[in-house]
């Protein structure tokens, strides 16, 4: 297995950056270590990236040049040699409180690199979000797909997982989705932190049926279809009982569907067509 160690100026931020929507660096002050070869970064250094295929998640690795070179990923990265990554998304982030647009970009929040990433053992498909106290956590990008056993929980234009899609997707079979894959179900605070950015108060106009972008229902953060579209299940965040609870509204009630919009305690054995579920990781962060 590759040996991967990374140093960097400042253990708040990944070794990547994006200042624009389709490009990519690493920045100043880092040094990767490949197998004991350093790679050193004087200076924020552009990724060569070919073109942004949207909905799909990178890895960076460095080249026999010592450049940094940015390629799909068709697997974990994690397992494959990658010091970094990012995903590339059919729209950008909410700047305000209405939404975003239907513009390819790649989600700033969602950069990661192998000692700043989700805690969880597959950093694709996740975007990073920070609450007003400084709690910092993962969040699936998507909601959960139908492929999730085979491809992860969250990725662009697959069949949503829910009542109908999946013989049963009640509270108990939502939570072992996400603990099989090293994820747990959000709390009511991390979900309405996630959440913020959308246009409240309104949904989608059907039902989805696949994982994309619906731009008025985008989060600050790049959460995909984060309210509106389908309830997701989580729960309401109590350390010692947290009780099962439904987040977001559906494409059937736009009048009250939003990032606050929940049912705390709700029953855990149900399963239908316009509830499905989103995942969460805890941050790791650089030592």
């Amino acid at each position: 297995m590759t040996s991967i160690r990374i140093h960097r100026s400042d253990l708040t931020t990944p070794i990547l950056a994006t200042s624009a929507a389709t490009t990519v660096a690493i920045r100043a002050g880092t040094v990767i270590e490949i197998d004991g070869q350093p790679h050193a970064f004087g200076q924020e250094t552009p990724i060569a990236l070919d073109h942004i295929a949207v909905g799909t998640d990178y890895g960076v690795s460095i080249d026999a040049n010592g450049k940094p070179v940015a390629q799909a990923l068709s697997g974990n990265p994690r397992d494959s040699g990658f010091v970094a990554g990012f995903h590339a998304a059919p729209g950008g982030c909410a700047l305000e409180r209405n939404g975003s647009d239907a513009i390819p970009a790649i989600n700033p929040y969602s950069l990661w690199d192998m000692d700043f990433r989700p805690a969880c053992p597959d950093p694709r498909g996740m975007t990073l979000v920070e609450a007003k106290d400084g709690h910092r956590f993962w969040v699936d990008i998507y909601l959960l797909g139908v492929d999730y056993k085979e491809h992860g929980t969250s990725r662009h234009g697959i069949e949503i997982a829910d009542g109908r899609s999946l013989d049963r997707l009640d509270f108990k079979t939502a939570a072992g989705i996400y603990a099989s894959h090293g994820k747990r179900l959000l709390t009511y605070d991390e979900f309405r932190t996630a959440a913020f950015g959308v246009t409240e108060r309104s949904s989608a106009d059907r039902d989805p049926k696949t994982t994309g972008l619906d731009a008025a229902r985008t989060s600050k953060f790049g959460l995909m279809q984060a309210t509106g579209n389908l309830w997701v299940w989580g729960t309401d965040g109590d350390i010692d009982d947290p009780r099962p609870s439904l987040f977001g509204g559906s494409w059937l009630g736009g009048s009250v569907a939003g990032s606050r919009y929940a049912d705390l305690g709700y029953w855990p054995g149900s399963s239908h067509g316009n509830l499905s579920a989103r995942g969460g990781s805890d941050h790791m962060a650089p030592a």
